[in-house]
């Protein structure tokens, strides 16, 4: 049963504070792994600060300037990036044939008037850093607006907004498996007025059910809270459902929690970085190496050298640095030489092994070891396999085509809730029609299809099919070409290219080269010139006279 308004306004404060501190099962124990997982995609050297660790043999001044030094590639955000760059690159179909709100909310979709392929970008963003978004669709319309020209006049429109996990602090579901209510946390702002307005930032708690949605702000006084209903958020919508629906990475059943892209991702990304700020300390070390001295040697003194009473405290701060190096003095009457400490070099080839293990990891789990199965991925060369390029291609494309179909079920619930609020009495039915993903994908790159378009040729392929492969090839080529240009390229592709000349014998005779006096085609004489067939003097006189 759902919350009743009445009930909710005769709510004591204990009442409410018991309200706006319920999370649902499985919140607190996922809450440091979505914050984790959001510092993984943000990077930053707020990032550095919390996941760089230190180790037991490091003391707390090597461990600070290593911390200065360190760096990270962010392997999440590449990851989520890429997979968003092949999804977003096929075209999406929307119909034309809607509703004139569900128009104006694709031109206009989130508060700030993105249009709707924004929203979608960045909702196929964060659902895949998180596994699962709760998208709101919600409205600005004033509640005693009643004409088309009203609501015009007041600014008032639809639009739409995402609740990250960590906000979505509790909700239930009724027997059909639609939400029951929801409760979310937000922020609020005090900057109405520059003049007179604080500029703190509070969190309120809001409350949606299906038939109104209200706010609750907590109020401290010392160590006390007390929580009360803002009256003036109360907003009857009356639409017998709750505007709220999850957008999962990959659609799942699951209640509270659903499996993001980097999920493992993001840990193998912190070990990775972890990693390379060691190999930072080796290099580091490797060139300004330590040097082992005899101190009898460094600092002569009156007394000789061995006699290191008459040593004073400047001498003995030069003991430390001599040019460029830390210098490591020892007692020479061991009778060891001068020599240089360094770390075994071993070492950062170890590190270099494992990085390059793990970051290979990182694509491959996606299907896009292609990306990273370089030995040296600074050369640019692809050096997996042809199978397991196929076995990359099955697999990403079969989690592209998911993920898409995650996206355009998303857009679908967006258009029943646009629909909704407007107050069109007329249903939409066919949903499927009205915004369409694409369910294949094409993840191969410029080299791959010129490869491809090589090998056709090497194996003297049907003529009809190199075709394809070249004006799959000319798209991948002039990607900003004209569709104008881009048609012209392909005509000549499809009507000209591998067509054999065709020479009648006129033209052929016509094309010929004009020859040299007394040369024609033939053998070859004692200077090497072509004169087969070449007539003599008299011969040609016999001839004329003919």
């Amino acid at each position: 049963m759902s919350v009743d308004l009445s009930a909710l306004k005769a709510a004591s404060s204990e009442q409410l504070l018991k309200l706006i501190d319920r999370r649902h099962p499985e919140f607190k124990e996922n809450l440091d792994h979505w914050r984790f997982l959001e510092a993984c995609y943000r990077g930053g050297r707020s990032w550095i600060e919390k996941n760089l660790f230190t180790y037991p043999k490091e003391g707390r001044k090597e461990f600070a300037e290593r911390k200065k030094r360190a760096y990270r590639f962010p392997h999440s955000k590449e990851v989520v990036g890429l997979v968003n760059k092949y999804v977003f690159k096929g075209a999406i179909a929307r119909s034309e044939e809607l509703p004139p709100a569900v128009k104006e909310f694709w031109g206009a979709a989130t508060l700030l008037k993105r249009p709707i392929c924004d929203l979608m970008e960045s909702i196929a963003k964060w659902s895949s850093t998180f596994g699962r978004l709760w998208v709101v669709v919600d409205n600005s319309i004033p509640a005693d607006v009643v004409t088309e020209a009203d609501r015009k006049a007041a600014k008032g429109r639809i639009y739409a907004y995402f609740i990250k996990p960590m906000q979505a602090y509790d909700y239930a579901f009724d027997e059909d498996g639609e939400l029951e209510w929801f409760m979310n946390g937000e922020f609020a702002r005090d900057d109405a007025n520059p003049l007179t307005s604080s500029g703190d930032v509070t969190e309120q708690f809001r409350l949606w059910t299906k038939d109104f949605t209200a706010v609750i702000k907590v109020a401290k006084k010392g160590r006390e809270r007390t929580a009360e209903l803002d009256l003036a958020s109360v907003r009857e919508h009356g639409l017998g459902i709750v505007p709220i629906f999850p957008a999962d990475h990959i659609t799942s059943d699951e209640l509270y929690k659903v499996d993001g892209l980097v999920e493992d991702v993001a840990y193998m990304d912190r070990t990775v970085a972890n990693y390379l700020s060691c190999l930072d300390v080796i290099v580091t070390d490797q060139t300004f190496s330590q040097l082992a001295i005899p101190f009898q040697g460094m600092l002569p003194t009156e007394g000789g050298a061995g006699d290191d009473s008459d040593i004073d405290q400047d001498q003995m701060s030069n003991m430390q640095v001599m040019g460029t190096k830390r210098v490591f003095g020892y007692n020479a009457e061991g009778g060891a030489a001068p020599t240089y400490i360094s770390p075994d070099v071993s070492q950062p080839e170890l590190i270099l092994k494992a990085v390059t293990k793990i970051v290979g990891e990182i694509y491959h789990s996606i299907g896009m070891a292609g990306e990273r199965t370089k030995e040296d991925n600074a050369t640019g060369i692809d050096n997996s396999s042809g199978v397991a390029k196929a076995y990359d291609f099955e697999k990403i494309n079969a989690m592209l085509a998911a993920k898409a179909r995650s996206l355009q079920n998303v857009e679908h619930n967006l258009v029943r809730l646009v629909n909704a609020w407007s107050g069109d009495v007329e249903e939409l039915q066919d949903t499927e029609e009205l915004v369409s993903y694409p369910q294949t994908f094409d993840v191969r790159n410029l080299a791959d299809e010129m490869d491809n378009a090589q090998r056709l040729s090497v194996m003297n392929a049907p003529k009809k099919l190199r075709r394809k492969q070249m004006a799959r090839l000319s798209e991948k080529m002039f990607p900003q070409a004209s569709e104008a240009d881009l048609k012209e390229i392909q005509d000549d592709i499809e009507n000209d290219w591998l067509e054999e000349p065709v020479i009648d014998a006129a033209s052929a005779l016509s094309a010929q080269p004009t020859l040299g006096k007394g040369r024609v085609p033939g053998k070859r004489n004692s200077q090497g010139e072509n004169n087969q067939g070449s007539v003599k003097a008299p011969d040609k006189e016999k001839e004329l006279n003919k």
